[in-house]
């Protein structure tokens, strides 16, 4: 039987990371969003220092050079952007085909792209305003801050999601469904998808 395998995308400040929280647990679905970062770090065999202000960000024009004396798993000169990519869609793979889960962000939907797995592609958005003051709450910080922040976290993610897979960000029709969080709030959109997943899986959940 298929493993149930759910990406998710997300706008920053939208309540993503917590609806999929939310929705792993109420499908039983295993749950990775940070965890890639540190799974990456230790198939590349560097500290996941190296990666961690890398992470849902495109390569750039500077070479990795803390491999430039030899990494067994990555070829000479790559960005760390790159690699951690690299890595990531490896291990999102292997995931999606051992277990049932639920991947946050890393362009997972086009990384499962022909994976013998039952997948669901979700995007999560809000208005901005919504999204700053959310952020505001979470983070305790002030409107400048969080708009400042919303703003470069976004645009971060669309050249991420752009540079490697080549299609554009957050477009409703790339995804089975695209839902504003704002409309119900995070607990009702969490409970909203749970209900039209089990639904849109090919088998029960």
């Amino acid at each position: 039987m298929k493993k149930h395998v759910i990406a998710l995308g997300r706008q920053f400040g939208s309540g993503g990371r917590e609806i999929g929280r939310k929705l792993s647990e109420s499908l039983g679905l295993a749950y990775y969003d940070r965890e890639l970062l540190k799974l990456a770090a230790e198939r590349a065999e560097v500290g996941e220092e190296l990666f961690a202000d890398k992470d849902e960000k495109a390569g750039n024009p500077w070479l990795f050079k803390a491999f430039y004396q030899g990494g067994p798993k990555v070829k000479q000169g790559q960005s760390a952007e790159d690699v951690l990519f690299q890595m990531q869609s490896e291990i999102i793979r292997e995931l999606a085909e051992k277990e049932d889960c639920l991947i946050v962000g890393r362009c997972a939907d086009l990384v499962l792209t022909g994976q013998d797995v039952d997948c669901l592609s979700l995007f999560i958005c809000a208005p901005f305003e919504w999204r700053v003051h959310h952020r505001m709450e979470l983070e305790n910080l002030d409107e400048k801050a969080a708009r400042a922040l919303v703003e470069k976290t976004d645009a971060q993610r669309e050249k991420y999601y752009t540079h490697y897979t080549g299609r554009p960000w957050g477009l409703p029709e790339n995804y089975d469904i695209c839902i504003n969080s704002a409309r119900l709030g995070i607990e009702r959109t969490a409970a909203l998808l749970a209900e039209h997943c089990r639904e849109l899986f090919s088998n029960p959940c």
